[in-house]
């Protein structure tokens, strides 16, 4: 099986450092995801599919919303998502690109997801064929800025671990900006998006989580040269100290409908 998010390249995916990143992830964009299902309308009994669940709030969520019997989460790594079967949602170890459907869906959402997928317009397709006439297909996808930075040494360390990211998983980190293009390629019709760019004020749950994914690729990142431990020194500094704030992470929102 092809191997769509090769985070275990960096980072042990059972790991708690790797649980508490998640959960602060879930914490700074849950409330954006949250809003993005109230306006599409998710009701009970629909069949929803959360692609890359990672620590499993969106599947919470939209078992909240549609019955956790109507919920089926998937990931590379499902250890994080057990408590989730218990509760009465399906877990499924499955790869987007290559397993076979998990069903037939009335909602598909992923997360910062396809954009680190190198077959990602072919998993865009795929979903969008999962989808029953009318279904909805969400995807959230990250854009980071480092140019915007307001401090020279975290706009290195945020490019570096763009450009690592790039190099060695595939990710593009600036596939978001061009959404909703590739929805409408995949077949889908009244495609809407939106961006929202969230402060990383130092100490914040934002800028935390901002220093806990450069964390993933910091050994790497140095070791070809692409920042330097001062600069990741500085860097994770000014992401603790609530004077500094950044915007130079931009989330961008697309939706679509199978017609």
């Amino acid at each position: 099986m092809a191997e769509s998010v090769s985070w275990a390249s960096y980072v042990d995916t059972t790991a708690q450092a790797e649980h508490d990143r998640l959960r602060l992830l879930q914490e700074v964009f849950d409330p954006f995801t949250a809003q993005l299902f109230d306006r599409i309308g998710v009701a009970p009994g629909w069949q929803c599919l959360e692609v890359g669940a990672g620590a499993g709030s969106v599947a919470r969520m939209l078992a909240d919303r549609a019955g956790p019997g109507n919920v089926t989460a998937t990931d590379m790594s499902t250890g994080f998502l057990e408590p989730l079967a218990a509760g009465g949602i399906r877990v499924l170890h499955h790869d987007v690109t290559v397993d076979e459907p998990p069903g037939e869906f009335d909602l598909i959402h992923s997360r910062f997801v396809l954009e680190h997928v190198t077959r990602r317009e072919e998993a865009l397709r795929r979903m969008s064929s999962w989808l029953r006439p009318g279904g909805w297909l969400v995807v959230e996808s990250g854009a980071p800025a480092p140019e915007l930075s307001s401090d020279p040494a975290v706009g290195r360390a945020l490019g570096a671990m763009a450009g690592t990211l790039s190099r060695s998983v595939g990710t593009d980190p600036a596939w978001a900006r061009r959404l909703p293009l590739p929805l409408e390629a995949s077949g889908l019709v009244d495609c809407t998006v939106e961006a929202r760019v969230i402060p990383a004020r130092g100490g914040s749950p934002m800028a935390r989580w901002l220093a806990a994914t450069h964390r993933l690729v910091e050994e790497p990142a140095v070791a070809e040269g692409a920042v330097t431990a001062d600069d990741l020194a500085s860097a994770y500094a000014a992401y603790a100290d609530p004077s500094f704030v950044d915007y130079t992470w931009l989330t961008v929102a697309a939706m679509g409908r199978r017609h």
